[in-house]
């Protein structure tokens, strides 16, 4: 159970104050504020906070989920700076297929052979597909 001084110290913590401003605030020595943060109540306060912002957050972005996506796609099609298109169209095809985690050497003798070219058509045509749709 917290006292009201380290509820106010976990709601100035969640604003960004720095430790001395919240001593001189809560009328503690900064050593106090230091021992009150190491306290399990406090770090579990602290916690609960930040996930309850982080999910205020998601909700608020979510409600405008189409329009950013809309924007983005908007970006991905506008030829007049090619970077501008080109990382739109990056991240639309990262957020489908994820993110390229290796480079392949193409110039490597041990390239794998038995690639499988109607697997590279078939995911060709899906992403012709998907660009059509925008």
């Amino acid at each position: 159970m917290l006292t009201k001084d380290q509820e106010e110290l976990v709601t100035l913590l969640i604003q960004g104050e720095k430790i001395t401003d919240i001593a001189k605030k809560l009328n503690k020595a900064r050593s106090t504020i230091y021992e009150w943060m190491k306290l399990d109540d406090i770090n579990n306060e602290l916690d609960r906070r930040k996930q309850e912002l982080a999910h205020q957050g998601n909700n608020y972005i979510m409600r405008d989920l189409y329009t950013y996506i809309d924007n983005i796609k908007e970006l991905a099609d506008d030829k007049s700076d090619k970077r501008v298109c080109l990382a739109a169209n990056q991240y639309l095809i990262n957020r489908i297929y994820g993110n390229p985690t290796a480079v392949i050497d193409t110039n490597s003798d041990d390239v794998n052979e038995n690639v499988n070219e109607n697997e590279l058509e078939l995911e060709l045509k899906r992403f012709k597909q998907i660009r059509k749709v925008k």
